[in-house]
């Protein structure tokens, strides 16, 4: 049976709420290509998309005018996804390209539950990483019963890449520690920011850890 979360809708752009600096993959339309890390700028309704390199240094967009190419990214609620052509390319004063502005867009609701503001002690480490990989600490900025966003001063690992969260918390005045595997669903450097954000999205989760990140959703927050 399929659940919210599995419908494909068509929605407008502007309903997704994209903000500059939201995290972004395009890929070019050409055979033997690959996808690339990207940004959002910034869109003006029916006219354009700035979408530009993830890097501020960048100097190039990768992409040439009049190529297709495709969008994908994660709002932190919504996987979405639009085919768009390359109207125009710049390098001054920094590397974007305009893209057609897509009359809707494909997207998938991915989380329901509401993020509670959170500030505990929080480990990080690749899924499987060899023995002598050490846990880092990371800035648990918000939780919620299916993900979680953490704040690193370096990239916390590419989108896709499952990582290995471990916090203590407080269940009922009872110390419990909760390790938990995570999916990096989106990760970028807000403008004006020093650190990076990753949204991760909860893997595997035992019931236990479920009823816990349930307390934890219910009876912690500002």
């Amino acid at each position: 049976m399929s659940t919210e979360t599995d419908t494909i809708l068509r929605m407008p752009l502007k309903a997704l709420g994209l903000r500059s600096g939201m995290a972004l993959q395009t890929r070019r339309l050409v055979e033997g290509t690959s996808k690339k890390e990207a940004q959002f700028f910034g869109a003006i309704e029916g006219k354009g998309v700035m979408v530009g390199p993830q890097s501020a240094d960048a100097t190039q967009t990768g992409m040439e005018e009049g190529e297709v190419c495709v969008v994908r990214g994660f709002t932190g609620q919504y996987e979405f996804s639009f085919l768009s052509k390359v109207l125009q390319t710049f390098e001054k004063p920094f590397a974007y390209a305009l893209l057609a502005y897509p009359a809707q867009v494909d997207a998938r609701r991915v989380r329901q539950s509401m993020r509670t503001k959170v500030s505990w002690p929080t480990t990080a480490r690749p899924a499987n990483a060899a023995a002598d990989v050490s846990a880092r600490l990371v800035d648990l900025v918000d939780i919620s019963t299916d993900g979680a966003m953490v704040s690193t001063p370096d990239p916390l690992g590419a989108i896709g890449e499952l990582v290995d969260l471990a916090m203590d918390v407080s269940v009922d005045g009872c110390p419990v520690h909760l390790q938990l595997r995570g999916k990096i669903c989106h990760h970028n450097r807000p403008a004006g920011h020093e650190h990076f954000f990753a949204g991760l999205a909860f893997q595997g989760c035992s019931q236990n850890d479920k009823l816990v990140l349930n307390y934890l959703t219910q009876n912690t927050g500002n």
